[in-house]
């Protein structure tokens, strides 16, 4: 005889999770006040932690596009703006790319440094931490990936043949 006890779920009020808010490349004002409006609302949240903003660098990830300093710019603006509203000093900045920067990561980083450290002085924002993240264009295989898929055909292959 098998007794099966239900099962309370509790969640626990403390809980909490970080998160971050995607800044769109461009905004104009009614954006940028759009923008203020979500970030308030992530805020307000019991259950979430505002850790900072994610922002898309067009075109090819260069710092060094005028479009790419304004999005920099933007966000950092914005990291001082929810300072100011609401006392809270954004530790992280997550910068996406729409490709990897094979061969050229120091120049990128250097760049960004540059680029982040013009903003910040700026606005007087304390330096977030900065994280790259990159995807590959579609199709594109990367050189780990393509060390995986070679590792998944020999061992398909060794399987096969025994």
């Amino acid at each position: 005889m098998t007794i099966h006890l239900q099962r309370r779920h509790r969640v626990d009020p403390r809980l909490r999770c970080n998160t971050l808010v995607h800044v769109p490349s461009r905004a104009d004002s009614a954006t940028r006040d759009s923008i203020g409006r979500e970030l308030a609302e992530a805020i307000a949240q019991p259950n979430l932690t505002l850790v900072g903003l994610s922002c898309t660098l067009h075109p090819g990830g260069d710092p060094q596009t005028p479009s790419s300093r304004a999005t920099i710019d933007l966000v950092i603006s914005l990291m001082h703006q929810v300072y100011l509203d609401h006392g809270l000093i954004l530790p992280e900045l997550v910068l996406e790319m729409d490709h990897s920067p094979a061969g050229h990561e120091a120049d990128l980083i250097e760049s960004v440094n540059d680029t982040i450290e013009t903003a910040c002085v700026t606005y007087r924002f304390p330096r977030p931490s900065i994280t790259f993240m990159t995807r590959p264009f579609a199709g594109e295989v990367t050189g780990r990936s393509r060390a995986v898929l070679d590792d998944t055909e020999a061992s398909t292959t060794t399987s096969a043949d025994v």
